[in-house]
């Protein structure tokens, strides 16, 4: 499952997988695993962290804007 254009998240029978997208030197693609976890909700709350933490908490603003974007990015995977 494709978590916009930055994660994807991928299961088997022993754990659900959370890989971020990377770009190589020679500009080849390529998703490397970040994290293993055992619910599908622990695997969207770390991303929904992880983003947030990127931010730097330079301010609230910044916070809450990449918030509002991980929610919208949640409720349409909801609704598809």
């Amino acid at each position: 499952m494709d978590l916009g254009d930055k994660y994807k998240i991928e299961s088997d029978s022993m754990n659900i997988t959370v890989y971020e997208k990377n770009i190589s030197k020679s500009d080849n693609v390529y998703w490397r695993p970040i994290a293993f976890f055992s619910k599908s909700e622990q695997a969207l709350n770390f991303i929904a962290d992880l983003e947030v933490r990127k931010t730097g908490f330079k301010d609230l603003k910044s916070v809450a804007e990449k918030q509002d974007e991980i929610y919208r990015l949640i409720s349409s995977l909801e609704k598809a």
